[in-house]
């Protein structure tokens, strides 16, 4: 019987490795070797991206560079990830809890970094693909517009409401039929204001089109359509939802258990210890704002398809309060989305709260008075035509 050998590929053993600080205007590099020995720095401007090249091509190879992670980083990777052997991300909270009482300069810094990457105890980050990155951006660009649209919508009402004005519903095609019908209620310069926020609503609800369209073919790819359609199947996340929450996450599989990633999305209490006595604060907010806003709104939609959610939600609402509830059934739905794509399931939903055929039994009971209202006038009116006559 012949044996078979499987070829296992050597680990490439690093010669140099570099720490990075990056700012604005100014980027430091520093580079030592695998004992942890100074090569060589330079501090230089952002833009002078052709020396930074010149510079890493002189280190030796293989090579290997970690950089802190800000909110600009990713200029930095896309322009260099082809200049050495492997880029990484470093923790930039991770490493100021290491830090101690050196002193904090750039140099330093990025000498701290190189040389904990040089031991292997540096806490590294997740650096997404290119098909991935896009997808956030959708997602996140799709984030901003909502946020913007909520403001302008905000303000409309607060307009209404001073004039005691119920107003219409408040959507592009129906603000402005009833901006056009009943303009004459509202003072000039609220008319004014009503007729600009209407604008801004007009003008992001025909750039939300595109973009969910967008979205959309992205979900189809076959790269994550495996795991939108296991999120899809919880009532609540359709595909912009899906879209948000794939991509700000990434591979599930990284995450060892759900703490973990309840940990990593910032949805966890900011634990206080002091003289033996542990103190519950808010939560860290550590991780991606936007899956944040994502998993509590579908969280919220879920509540009102899920009996079980909503008599979970309304216990907690009657504990802690709506917002903190809002967000503990969030922090939940995260924790069963972990559980769905690590077995390979779908969502099992237990009985449905009914909330439709309540709220379609009101609209009708509202459209039913006005109707009974307008009966009633058209009643009076006839009435007195026949007194005058």
């Amino acid at each position: 019987m012949s044996e078979v050998f499987v070829a296992v590929p050597n680990p490439i053993v690093f010669v140099s490795f570099v720490g990075v600080d990056l700012h604005k205007e100014t980027v430091t590099l520093c580079a030592c070797n695998p004992a942890g020995e100074f090569l060589s720095s330079l501090t230089i401007s952002t833009k002078c991206v052709l020396k930074i090249e010149q510079w890493l091509a002189a280190l030796p190879r293989p090579c290997r560079l970690a950089v802190e992670t800000v909110g600009f980083v990713e200029w930095f990777i896309d322009r260099f990830r082809s200049c050495v052997d492997k880029i990484e991300i470093a923790d930039a909270t991770e490493l100021a809890n290491c830090r101690g009482k050196r002193r904090k300069t750039d140099r330093n810094d990025a000498r701290d970094v190189a040389v904990r990457l040089a031991r292997g105890d540096c806490p590294l980050g997740y650096i997404a693909d290119e098909p991935l990155m896009q997808l956030r951006k959708l997602g996140r660009h799709w984030r901003q517009l909502s946020r913007t649209l909520s403001r302008a919508k905000h303000c409309m009402s607060s307009m209404l409401l001073a004039a005691n004005l119920r107003g219409p519903k408040l959507d592009g095609s129906s603000a402005q039929k009833w901006l056009l019908t009943n303009s004459d209620l509202l003072k000039p310069v609220q008319r004014e204001a009503f007729g600009n926020f209407l604008d801004i609503i007009c003008l992001i609800e025909r750039q939300r089109e595109p973009l969910r369209r967008r979205i959309i073919f992205a979900n189809r790819d076959e790269k994550f359509a495996a795991l939108t359609t296991i999120l899809k199947s919880v009532p609540g996340i359709d595909e912009i939802w899906a879209c948000i929450i794939a991509a700000e996450i990434g591979p599930f599989d990284r995450f060892p258990n759900a703490d973990a990633l309840e940990f990593w999305a910032g949805m966890t209490a900011d634990l206080k210890e002091s003289a033996g006595r542990t103190q519950s604060g808010p939560i860290t907010k550590a991780g991606s704002a936007t899956l944040r806003w994502a998993i509590c709104k579908a969280a919220l939609c879920l509540c009102r398809s899920d009996e079980r959610q909503e008599q979970i939600r309304q216990r907690l609402m009657r504990r802690i309060g709506r917002p903190k509830a809002n967000v503990a059934v969030g922090r939940r739905l995260l924790r069963i989305l972990f559980a769905m794509v690590r077995d390979g399931t779908f969502y099992q939903g237990q009985k449905p709260t009914g909330h439709e055929r309540k709220a379609n039994r009101v609209r009708l009971k509202r459209k039913s008075n006005k109707q009974s209202k307008v009966v009633k006038e058209i009643i009076n009116l006839q009435d007195k035509e026949l007194v005058l006559a």
